[in-house]
Parts: C-alpha cells; sequence; structure tokens
C-alpha cells in the first residue's frame, strides 16, 4: 500500500499534537486539578456541583452553630443570676419568719426585696448578642410594669392569651431539616404562663408582708383634763388607741404575717423549679449543638473524600503518565524523523 508524502506529514503531525495535548493537560491537571472542564466528565462535574453547594451549607451552618452557642451560653448566664437573686429572696423570707426581727428590720427587707425585683426585671429583659429578648418576645423588652407597677409579660395580652410564638421567633437553623431553639419562653421563667408561679408578685407580695403592722399603732389622743390646779387637783393629758372600737389583734396580725412567709417559701419552691427546668432544657439544647457539630464534621470528612477522589490528582501517577507521554513522544519525533529521511532523492546519493 502506497502512502502520499502529505498524508504522511498529517498523520505524523497529528500524532504529535495529540502527545503534546496530553503532555500539556497532564503538566495542567498536576499544578490544577484533574477535572477543570464540564466536557472532561459531566457526570463527576455534576456530583462536584452538588459537593460544592452541601460544602457551602456546611460552611453556614457551622457558623450558625457557633452563633447558637453563644447565644446559649448568655442565656444560661442570665438563668444562674436569676437563680442567684431567688436564692437571696429565700434568704430574706427566711430571716423573715424570725420571731426577733423588728419593724425597722422588716423595713430593711422590703426595701432590699425591692431592689431585687428591679434586677430581676433588668435580667427579664436581657438581649443576646443579636440584640434580641432572650426571654422572649419580638419587642424591645420581654416584660414591662402595667399601669399599677405590676411587672407583666408583654407577649400575653390582657385575656391571658399568648401573642408571642417562642417557637416560631428565637430559632436558628442549623442543619437541612434541624433547628434549634435559642431563646427562652419568659412566661414560663418568670411567670404568666398557666400553671407557673409569678416571680414579680411572689416578691410584691413578701414585700407588702414586711410592711404589715405587727403591734398595735399607737397614736396621741385629745386632752381630758386642763393645766393648774384646782382645789389641790392636778389636770393631765391622756392618750388612747386609734378606733377603741376595734381594737387591734395582734395576734390575728402576726397569723396573717406568718402566713404570707410560708406562703412565699412554698410560691419560691415552684419558681426555683421553674429556673432549674428552663436551665435543664437549654444545657439540652446545647448539648444538642455538640452532637450536630459532630455529625457536620464526620460529613464534611466523607464530602471531602468524595471530592478528592473525583478532582484531586495523584501526583505520583500523574508524574509517571506524564513521563511515558514524554518518551512516547520523543521516540515518534526520532522515528519520524528517521523516516522522512527515506526519499528516491537519499537513495540516489
Amino acid at each position: 500500500m502506497q502512502i502520499s508524502t502529505a498524508s504522511f506529514y498529517n498523520r505524523s503531525a497529528a500524532q504529535m499534537s495529540r502527545l503534546n495535548a496530553d503532555l500539556n493537560r497532564y503538566q495542567t491537571e498536576m499544578t490544577t486539578k484533574k477535572l477543570n472542564v464540564a466536557s472532561q466528565d459531566s457526570t463527576a462535574w455534576m456530583m462536584l456541583g452538588g459537593i460544592k453547594k452541601d460544602d457551602a451549607d456546611s460552611t453556614a451552618f457551622r457558623s450558625n452553630i457557633t452563633l447558637s452557642r453563644g447565644l446559649l451560653a448568655q442565656a444560661d448566664t442570665a438563668l444562674g443570676n436569676v437563680d442567684d437573686r431567688l436564692v437571696r429572696v429565700r434568704e430574706l423570707a427566711t430571716r423573715a419568719g424570725s420571731e426577733t426581727l423588728n419593724d425597722k428590720d422588716r423595713v430593711s427587707i422590703a426595701t432590699e426585696l425591692g431592689q431585687l425585683r428591679e434586677g430581676l426585671l433588668a435580667l427579664a429583659n436581657t438581649r443576646d448578642v443579636r440584640g434580641h429578648a432572650i426571654f422572649g418576645g419580638v419587642g424591645d423588652v420581654a416584660f414591662a410594669k402595667d399601669a399599677d407597677g405590676a411587672i407583666k409579660y408583654t407577649g400575653i395580652d390582657a385575656t391571658g392569651a399568648t401573642v408571642v410564638d417562642i417557637d416560631a421567633t428565637a430559632r436558628i437553623r442549623i442543619g437541612d431539616a434541624s433547628e434549634i431553639q435559642v431563646g427562652i419562653d419568659g412566661s414560663r421563667v418568670f411567670g404568666g404562663a398557666t400553671g407557673t408561679t409569678d416571680i414579680f408578685k411572689l416578691i410584691d407580695d413578701l414585700k407588702a408582708a414586711m410592711e404589715m403592722p405587727l403591734t398595735d399603732p399607737v397614736t396621741t389622743g385629745g386632752a381630758t383634763g386642763t393645766g393648774g390646779t384646782t382645789g389641790g387637783t392636778t389636770g393631765g393629758i391622756g392618750t388612747g388607741t386609734t378606733d377603741p372600737a376595734v381594737p387591734f389583734d395582734a395576734d390575728a396580725a402576726r397569723s396573717k404575717y406568718a402566713l404570707a412567709i410560708n406562703s412565699a417559701l412554698g410560691k419560691l419552691n415552684t419558681a426555683e423549679a421553674q429556673i432549674t427546668s428552663a436551665r435543664a432544657a437549654n444545657g439540652a439544647r446545647a448539648a444538642r449543638l455538640e452532637i450536630e457539630s459532630s455529625q457536620l464534621e464526620s460529613v464534611g470528612i466523607d464530602r471531602e473524600e468524595a471530592r478528592s477522589s473525583l478532582e484531586d490528582v495523584d501526583i505520583a501517577t500523574m508524574t509517571v503518565q506524564f513521563q511515558k507521554t514524554l518518551t512516547i513522544l520523543n521516540a515518534t519525533q526520532a522515528t519520524i524523523s528517521k523516516l522522512a529521511n527515506l526519499s528516491l532523492f537519499n537513495y540516489l546519493k
């Protein structure tokens, strides 16, 4: 079979061009990655697209988990501070039940209870790093004083109906189908929800008990005689009670006082249980974050292995392939050079 000179050179050029292209591709892959355009492997290219999307989602979820950890830590700190103040309220209530207290002592306790009440209100309206109320609500505050000075949860209207859905307003997405609650329903911590103890009312009632009179409030009466002497009889000034018709019952007053103290101590048990329950639930959510974070890390490792198998270059294998192709190219060039010299003119020399 005869092969024309043009065909010989064309085939030789095409072969060397293909080998050169292979060498360039190998060199590019060794310095970058083995899948640079979709035309190389459309299926692998689509898989890589999905992996990159999942990586972006995972990065966002990890950021949300970090934020959620901080928010839950803030909430736990606030609950711990509330717990500390309730311990002090209990100490004052227990002290108030002592028979040795005088009126001045009770006034001092009432004053401190008022300060604790204001401190608890400030804690109830604590904001997180995002500026949101930790204990719920969508406004600037979670608790506010009404016209009478009573402290009420702003997420409950006058009829007692809940108008703020904590579950809906205080959640952060931490996975494809996972969310976590980072806010706390203040009505279940400080009171307002059905079946809970109102901590602020408890303190108000205890403070009111401190202000109850336990002794006969003696007042100065009017004159019962005249000044000077009349027939050797000296006139004087007399004293009396506020209302002789309704004598002061000291025993009844002390009984009422003791009942108020015991009631406050009983309600404190429930209030402290509310704080404990809220802290336990908050801790459980923090533990769940650790599990979610660990799962993200594990899935991320698997995804990285899949991406590496599709995209990364095995340098050792690629180096061998590069050297092999380079050897073939050099051999091809030498062979073609020899064959190109076998012409009739060279034979006649």
